[in-house]
């Protein structure tokens, strides 16, 4: 602001802004200032307007100034929002130079609910579709995550996937949104798409995973289930055992249970853990009739876990089957040793006397 200018009155103020040529002469900026500061706004944008129609090519810093007054002095959001549009319009400004060379200079750096008010009503002038692809992006993170607005969220997520259908944060977005009304063919059909569009190899195995979990728990199709795990999944550093065995349990196909069971002892270290996995080898072979190998994984899940208390039952049954009785008593007295209820104690005690008698009667001494 020049030194005249300091000095001026209102009065003289409003005089030398209403003079002809006043918007091109020396005094515009500290007039300005002085009208700015009484809040003479009805003179003070007819000021600015002016200068904008008399000098376009530095016009850049007058529509943010008339930005800047509608959201801070006069909260008129839809003003500013009208200027930005006008200044991108205008000017044919990208995206990243409204952020830089407006959005940065007018608001401070928590003001998102400001920032969606413009971006909203001036995404749609950025001169390529790139642009206005990024500006939904902004405007779906700031309606999402910090100044929450579900129906203008959907919306703009909308707007996002017709524009671009194969963007990830839209297909997310929406892959939520099904889920959580259990849509289940729509979920699969987003998961299908982010899988296809997926660029590293963690991105393939999560959306597969994700895959198998929908097909298998939600849709009852097991083939689709072990489909995805066994295409897309070898390799991948998510536990995807869980999944693929129980598709394979729930076909019956018994075979393919001890694959992914031998397949999940070769990665899995942990003791406890690699005691589940010959727990469940141990079932299966149950439930295949071949005892021996059911008591053999019985007893090494004993071995990696101490407190497996379901092994212990699992070698008893086992033993029956091969009817080795002196194993069968011996298991039952290790039983009736960790077992606190005493109804329960008593009968394994009958039985392991049952079985004595059973062994002397079979063994008579000489």
């Amino acid at each position: 602001m020049s030194q005249a200018s300091e000095v001026m009155s209102i009065d003289q103020a409003i005089k030398a802004a209403s003079s002809n040529g006043f918007v091109m002469s020396e005094q515009y900026s500290g007039v300005l200032g002085i009208l700015e500061n009484h809040e003479c706004w009805g003179i003070w944008f007819n000021v600015v307007k002016a200068h904008v129609k008399a000098s376009p090519a530095q016009s850049l810093e007058d529509y943010i100034r008339m930005i800047r007054v509608n959201i801070f002095y006069l909260e008129d959001f839809d003003s500013a929002a009208s200027f930005s549009k006008e200044l991108v319009q205008t000017k044919k400004m990208p995206y990243a130079d409204f952020r830089r060379l407006v959005l940065d200079r007018v608001l401070e750096s928590e003001e998102y609910k400001t920032e969606g008010l413009l971006l909203t009503g001036v995404w749609e002038m950025f001169p390529t579709r790139e642009d206005q692809i990024a500006a939904i992006e902004r405007l779906c993170f700031i309606f999402e995550k910090k100044s929450h607005n579900e129906k203008l969220l959907h919306q703009f997520y909308e707007r996002l996937r017709k524009m671009q259908p194969d963007n990830g944060k839209a297909l997310r977005y929406f892959r939520n949104l099904y889920s959580q009304v259990q849509d289940w063919p729509a979920v699969i059909d987003v998961l299908r798409k982010l899988l296809a569009a997926a660029k590293h190899k963690q991105e393939v195995f999560r959306y597969a995973q994700e895959l198998a979990a929908v097909y298998l728990y939600q849709m009852g199709e097991c083939k689709e289930a072990i489909r995805f795990i066994e295409e897309y999944c070898s390799g991948s550093t998510l536990d995807t055992s869980t999944i693929h065995y129980e598709a394979y349990y729930r076909l019956g196909d018994l075979d393919g249970c001890l694959r992914v069971l031998r397949s999940a002892l070769l990665v899995v270290e942990d003791p406890a853990t690699r005691a589940i996995v010959h727990f469940r080898i141990a079932s299966v072979y149950e439930q295949q009739n071949n005892p021996q190998l059911a008591y053999e994984n019985f007893q090494r899940t004993l071995e990696l876990n101490d407190d497996f208390f379901e092994a212990i039952e699992g070698l008893i049954s086992s033993s029956i089957k091969l009817k080795n009785w002196t194993v069968v008593r011996d298991w039952l007295k290790v039983l009736a040793g960790r077992t606190r209820s005493p109804n329960l104690v008593r009968q394994l005690n009958a039985g392991i006397q049952r079985l004595d008698e059973g062994l002397a009667n079979a063994n008579p001494t000489s």
